[in-house]
């Protein structure tokens, strides 16, 4: 028991039944058979804020609140619940940390699961799943639109830093909110009693501790964000949790395959950059990136999937019954069978002063987090595929003015029809052909860049920010040697394989060669496979990463029923 704990008089009841459903007699019976029954004082703690795994609660008697740790000024009390109702949010889910602290308000009698439990209860009981699934998505919507449980991110707009951990955690789906130094009186009030250097900033504030300027990797690690994983061999491993990845999981783990993603940047992959995908089948008015990150990730996870970010692969091992991969945060793991699906990025931008304005005018993603630098000010994008169209057409609804800047002499060609008509009809979006940008001026921020001609004439052209989405470069530096890659770099699958030069010596299993050819995305090693952007040949659209990801896990099915 907590004596020193006093909750707030005035907590708001939970009257919300899309939030707070009352369980029915048939869900409650099928969680206590999975779960055990637990009594807590008043001010006993369920869980706290910030806390791993914790677990799932059904209120059976009694009254539990919520509050949120992470306000500089006080605990903040946003609900209470009562019989019949469950606690949390997806954290309870997935395993990540959670973003509010709970504790008994009288004594309360509850049902307990773990999250392995209410994964479980998820997959086998569909009616209470897909209620508790659903209630538990829109709690956690519900807390990030209300701004509780977020993590603070006090740093100016002109520091790359400030920009590093805004995509860090909006990528990782963490809640956190940014407070400009440049234009927030009460926050740069609150940096000048530290007496802090430029070089010091941004500030994170985690439950009232202060991090001067943290690093990723660190605060990753603090938080707990990758999980502990197992040595004994899985049977998949992905590597990349792009879409490709993300459906490799999901199909991977419905079909019983014990299977863990691995991302060393966050789920979603470049796709999860884009403001709004409109031609996915199934989602007539679109899509984010994000939220179709968000949605495969629960997906994964509701099969089984044990989902790792960010955590990359430095290396892997390629000979033997089970390939042995070394992760960048220093643990190693097994796998029976590897799918490839670390994508590709866009190429950096070949303009001076380039390295001068990252984070802090050039920008490789245009999403919500970018759109904030630029609203109502003039904006550049380079590049003349689809990325690049909805680009444009999303920062036209935030910028003044957008100029696409496209080295080809139109868009026709490497551009959906669609998005061309909505560009072409835009008032403030000029597109400029036959063009490239040649250099990137200003003092702390972008001011200006220059835009040069075919014909060797440049041009100046006004813009707070610069968005490139040129080309695709592979993220494949850490396979050379593993498998054999085509003059670009991509991994090459199936037929390019058995005719890629490494073919002989890497196709061996235990010494021999498989009595087979490699099936269609299976690399030059028996076993590995590659999906989406990253093999060789592939169409660079989401819908197609996705059937890619898909077809591996056949393959890896047949694959592992080899012996």
């Amino acid at each position: 028991m907590t004596a020193a704990w006093t909750p707030a008089a005035d907590i708001p009841d939970a009257e919300d039944p899309t939030l707070y459903p009352v369980l029915s007699p048939a869900m409650v019976a099928a969680i206590s058979e999975r779960g055990a029954c637990r009594e807590f004082a008043p001010g006993d703690m369920l869980f706290a804020q910030g806390q791993r795994n914790a677990p799932f609660f059904v209120v059976e008697q009694g009254e539990v609140v919520f509050f949120d740790r992470n306000r500089a000024e006080q605990d903040v009390y946003f609900a209470r619940v009562s019989d019949g109702m469950f606690i949390g949010d997806t954290s309870m889910f997935t395993g990540e940390p959670t973003v509010a602290e709970s504790r008994a308000r009288v004594r309360t009698r509850v049902l307990v699961l773990t999250h392995e439990q209410l994964r479980a209860l998820v997959r086998e009981h569909s009616e209470a799943g897909d209620l508790i699934l659903r209630t538990l998505m829109a709690r956690r919507a519900w807390l990030e639109g209300h701004g509780y449980g977020q993590l603070q991110i006090l740093g100016p707009r002109s520091c790359p830093g400030t920009y590093t951990l805004r995509e860090f955690f909006g990528r990782n789906q963490v809640p956190f909110v940014w407070r400009d130094l440049e234009t927030d009186k009460d926050a740069q009030a609150f940096v000048e009693q530290f007496e802090l250097t430029h070089q010091q900033l941004p500030l994170l504030i985690k439950q009232g501790e202060v991090h001067r300027n943290p690093n990723v990797a660190d605060i990753a690690r603090c938080m707990g964000l990758a999980p502990q994983l197992k040595t004994e061999p899985y049977d998949v491993v992905v590597v990349g949790a792009g879409p490709g990845g993300l459906a490799a999981a999901v199909y991977g783990a419905s079909e019983g395959l014990e299977t863990v993603v691995l991302d060393a940047t966050a789920p979603g992959g470049q796709a999860a950059t884009s403001s709004r995908i409109e031609n996915y089948l199934g989602f007539t008015t679109g899509i984010s990136g994000n939220e179709l990150a968000r949605q495969g990730v629960m997906q994964a996870r509701k099969f089984g999937a044990t989902m790792c970010s960010p955590v990359g692969v430095e290396s892997i091992q390629c000979e033997g019954a089970t390939k042995t991969l070394t992760l960048t945060d220093g643990q190693v793991i097994q796998a029976r069978a590897v799918i490839l699906a670390t994508g590709a990025r866009y190429r950096k931008l070949e303009a001076e002063n380039c390295d001068r304005f990252e984070g802090v005018g050039l920008y490789y993603a245009a999403g919500h987090l970018e759109a904030v630098h630029c609203t109502d000010a003039p904006v550049a994008v380079v590049g003349g595929g689809n990325s690049a169209g909805q680009a444009a057409i999303f920062l036209s609804q935030h910028a003044s003015k957008v100029c696409l800047v496209v080295r080809r002499s139109g868009l026709h060609e490497t551009m959906s029809d669609y998005l061309i008509r909505r560009i072409v009809t835009e008032p403030n979006i000029e597109v400029v052909t036959e063009s490239e940008v040649s250099c990137l001026h200003g003092g702390d921020v972008l001011e200006h860049v220059l835009i040069r001609g075919a014909d060797g004439s440049e041009r100046k052209v006004c813009c707070a920010a610069i968005f490139a989405m040129i080309g695709a470069v592979p993220q494949t530096a850490w396979l050379q040697g593993c498998c054999g890659l085509d003059e670009k770099g991509f991994v090459a699958t199936g037929q390019d394989a058995k005719r890629h030069p490494e073919f002989a010596a890497h196709w061996r299993r235990f010494g021999e060669a498989p009595e087979r050819e490699p099936h269609f995305l299976e690399t030059t090693r028996p076993g590995i496979f590659a999906v989406g952007d990253v093999r060789s040949g592939s169409v660079k659209r989401v819908a197609a990463a996705v059937g890619d990801g898909a077809m591996a896990v056949t393959f890896a099915h047949a694959f592992l029923g080899e012996g």
